[in-house]
């Protein structure tokens, strides 16, 4: 299944490297990078890092060696969005295809 998904991602997403945070509380970015993913739009509660229960109205599927991480924000469709939680599915015993929840 996951081998047929990766000729699905063929849309375009930017990824802004979470780095520290202000004096002020905002976040500060590193150098974004664009990604190829596929997207997928539907409601589901996943548990973000800090244990949490969370909506995600956006799924985005990125190839498993995608940089990405939980304090990133990401740009698809025009919007910028927090990533809420990653999902992973693996391989061989290395990740294959990661799950952004946005």
């Amino acid at each position: 299944m996951l081998k047929s998904l990766k000729s699905w991602l063929t849309l375009s997403a930017t990824i802004k490297p979470f780095v520290s945070r202000s004096g002020t509380g905002a976040k500060t970015f590193g150098v974004s990078a664009n990604v190829s993913c596929y997207a997928e739009g539907k409601v589901q509660v996943v548990t973000n890092a800090e244990g949490k229960e969370v909506v995600s109205n956006m799924q985005l599927y990125v190839d498993g060696d995608t940089v990405v991480a939980e304090r990133d924000n990401i740009i698809f469709n025009s919007k910028e969005s927090e990533v809420q939680a990653i999902g992973y599915f693996y391989r061989n015993g290395v990740v294959d295809i990661k799950v952004v929840y946005l």
